[in-house]
């Protein structure tokens, strides 16, 4: 039978068994429950027994890329595309969190600092994928090798250092950044992404540090990872998992109207394992305002993560960038606010319905959201500008104008009647 091992640091956590049609079993190893005794995930809590390949691929599989560069992937290296264990085998040593993911037979190897300077060879590929016209995708064309970064949207994990770029050649080097580059479907994405970023910081959420960075003619959004501390002898990784898989939720139902978490289901997992959780409920409304003002239809179960440690915390949010800027992308919020999915739908009952989802009265609500469109409408004109003048003209700052200056009047006027 095959297995992978799979490695928290030095420990051995457990193991995964491949199961039919390329799905996973996963058990705890007898000395880590022995030992450390905690779980890796909310839905695989300490037990001797294997857990279900249905619950074990649902957290396993949410590690790896999604969509097209799955596909790709698994073209490229001969194997069925739904084969979840043959992409940890391949692409686990590095994944979001802690775990490491390698052969039964392998340890791993946790000398830190071995990097090598991949600059150059991101230079190169961002230039090829300027020039073709097939729209190829960063993570593919550097084949960074068994690093995963989960998620549909182009990215790469690398290490970042006085403005060069590094890729780990062993276990023990962890990457410290995410990198986006600019996109020909969605023109100015990263910075629609580093201005809603920069933003949310401005008015008060939590956020990984981020900015723009310039690659000769190329233009590239970069963000900190949160699951990841330099110390002075090597990047720690920090185990974290996000609320599908906290939840066992497989990764094609990450949006809510496909069988994936709302906004009820993410308050009952805060309420059950988050302190405090009155105080972590207001700060997610907050963020649904903001998302709703910026025009954020895509904040599905996979953009809320929970960091593992001493204590469960919600980590900082990510991932928040305005896609109704886009006529080409879905106008349907991942999560519903109370029963709408629309933003051009919504009305005063959709979030009086959200606010006893996520258990707070609709005065409280209604504060809540005061604060961040008085936020919101004091601050984006002026980060807006900054931006522009940092980075230069774009279309995109008109656009982002345009949408939040809109959404403002909208959630205003529910915020007054629902008072």
């Amino acid at each position: 039978m095959e297995n992978l091992s799979i490695f928290l640091g030095k420990r051995l956590v457990g193991t995964l068994s491949r199961h039919t049609k390329g799905r996973v079993q996963f058990q705890y190893g007898h000395q880590w429950l022995k030992t450390v005794g905690l779980p890796i995930s909310l839905s695989l809590p300490c037990r001797e027994e294997k857990f279900s390949p249905a619950l074990s691929t649902a957290f396993f599989e949410n590690l790896l890329p999604e969509s097209g560069v799955r596909s790709i992937l698994s073209f490229n290296n001969r194997f069925n595309k739904k084969d979840t264990f043959a992409f940890l085998d391949l692409y686990g040593r590095d994944c979001a969190g802690a775990l490491s993911i390698m052969a039964q037979d392998q340890e791993p190897d946790l000398t830190p600092w071995c990097y090598e300077d991949a600059t150059q060879k991101l230079t190169n590929a961002l230039d090829r994928m300027e020039t073709s016209s097939d729209h190829p995708q960063l993570y593919l064309e550097m084949q960074p090798a068994r690093l995963s970064i989960a998620g549909v949207q182009d990215k790469l994990p690398v290490y970042f250092s006085k403005n060069k770029f590094y890729l780990p050649t062993n276990s023990g080097s962890a990457t410290t950044h995410i990198i986006k580059p600019m996109s020909p479907m969605f023109p100015g994405i990263q910075r629609n992404e580093a201005f809603c970023m920069n933003l949310a910081r401005i008015i008060g959420i939590r956020v990984p540090n981020s900015k723009l960075i310039q690659m000769g003619p190329h233009e590239l959004y970069l963000v900190e990872r949160f699951d990841r501390k330099i110390l002075p002898d090597r990047v720690a990784r920090i185990h974290q998992e996000d609320f599908c898989q906290a939840m066992g939720l497989p990764v094609d139902r990450k949006y809510q109207i496909k069988g994936g978490p709302g906004f009820r289901q993410c308050r009952s997992l805060i309420d059950e394992y988050l302190s405090p959780s009155a105080e972590i409920r207001a700060e997610m409304a907050f963020v649904l305002v903001f998302n709703a003002l910026i025009g954020n239809h895509d904040a599905h179960g996979k953009n809320f993560s929970i960091i593992h440690g001493h204590e469960l915390k919600m980590a900082p949010y990510y991932d928040l960038l305005s896609t109704q800027v886009y006529d080409t992308l879905e106008k349907h919020f991942a999560m519903s606010v109370g029963k709408t999915f629309r933003q051009d739908r919504l009305k005063v009952n959709a979030f009086k319905t959200f606010a006893g989802d996520m258990k707070l009265r609709p005065e409280k609500l209604a504060k809540i959201m005061d604060k961040a469109i008085r936020s919101i409408a004091l601050n984006y004109k002026t980060v807006l500008a900054k931006h522009e003048k940092e980075y230069g003209p774009s279309k995109i700052y008109s656009s982002l104008s345009r949408v939040i200056s809109g959404n403002i009047e909208q959630l205003e006027a529910i915020r007054k009647a629902l008072v």
